[in-house]
């Protein structure tokens, strides 16, 4: 059963010297990213004995998820002298892997940072990219990644330049196996049994089903996806998923479609709960309560029970809000505020 408090959050907290900032980003230095249990009035399946937990990656330094797979990717290409000469990180990006990328390569001697980001991107996420002095160049199409990933991986040859291929290198991937994996497992006591990511590049699920079935054949992998023509930002439709490289397909025990508004809409729901979730939150929440109704519609639900009767479940929190407040107004009806 999980624990109500962590009890090891005295983690050092005061980054000091030369390397503060570096130090202070360095996932291995970090106290645990919350989990918090939802409680019974935003957790419908409560009466059945299912727990929901929330696991707060959108608290890492730099806000959102990608700055563990950032950190991963950077510290091992300079740990193989990929890094020697480079000047400019380039990568396609819905927006928070080009943010990380931003704000972490004066760490490792890089200057400057160009992304391929989509053409229909949120305002406060490209302003947010500038801010961070991401040169960003907008791609049409959906999502606007596919070329990007093209453009990226060839201009990354370049002399001076660098793709991290956040969409094929397994440094993403292990990111989550090294980091979020075993701190949600830790926090739950080895009782979880279901747990749930938003499949953009496919790392968070991979990674973290690495780590847990290492350790049990009990975690059931729940993979959320964009219903067909939806957008959600981070997040692709199974079409889209073509052009990620990792074969993440044998990590998903199901894969649940979910679409625009529900997302947005379970996200303001968890923060005007107290959680600043972002709509790839509410998403994967959705995803999560999706795979739960059939399963209970199917009778196959209390096969996800635990050693102590009950269905422990953790979904991924990746981002906050902020960077796309303009579209929630867009996408939800005005009597929902």
């Amino acid at each position: 059963m999980p624990a109500r408090t962590s009890p090891d959050v005295s983690a050092r907290s005061v980054y000091e010297g030369a390397d503060s900032i570096r130090d202070f980003l360095n996932p291995e230095n970090a106290a645990p990213l919350p989990l918090v249990e939802l409680p019974d009035r935003l957790n419908r399946f409560r009466a059945e004995g299912v727990r929901i937990f929330a696991k707060m990656a959108s608290l890492t330094p730099l806000l959102n998820i990608k700055s563990l797979p950032v950190w991963n990717m950077l510290v091992e290409a300079e740990r193989s002298g990929r890094l020697r000469e480079v000047h400019t990180l380039v990568e396609s990006s819905s927006g928070n892997t080009a943010l990380a990328l931003a704000l972490m390569a004066g760490l490792f001697g890089i200057g400057t940072v160009t992304a391929f980001v989509p053409f229909d991107i949120a305002p406060g996420k490209l302003d947010l990219l500038r801010i961070a002095g991401v040169q960003p160049y907008l791609k049409r199409g959906v999502g606007g990644e596919t070329n990007g990933i093209e453009e990226a991986r060839r201009m990354g040859q370049a002399p001076g330049y660098f793709n991290p291929s956040q969409y094929e290198n397994d440094a993403n991937p292990a990111a989550y196996e090294k980091w979020l994996a075993p701190e949600i497992w830790k926090q739950t006591r080895g009782m979880l049994t279901v747990f749930a990511a938003g499949l953009g590049t496919t790392g968070t699920l991979l990674g973290c089903s690495r780590y847990f079935r290492k350790h049990s054949k009990k975690v059931t992998m729940v993979g959320s996806i964009c219903a067909p023509n939806q957008a959600v930002p981070g997040v692709r439709s199974l079409a889209r998923l073509d052009d990620i490289e990792f074969e993440w397909e044998p990590a998903a025990d199901a894969l649940i479609e979910v679409g625009t508004k529900e997302s947005f809409r379970l996200s303001m729901r968890l923060c005007r709960a107290g959680l600043m979730a972002g709509p790839s939150s509410g998403f994967t929440l959705a995803g999560l309560e999706h795979f739960l109704e059939k399963r209970r519609a199917d009778g196959t639900l209390d096969a996800l029970r635990n050693a102590e009767g009950e269905i422990v479940s953790a979904f991924v929190c990746s981002d906050t809000p902020l960077p796309y407040l303009d579209k929630y107004s867009t996408h939800l009806d005005a009597e929902e505020f």
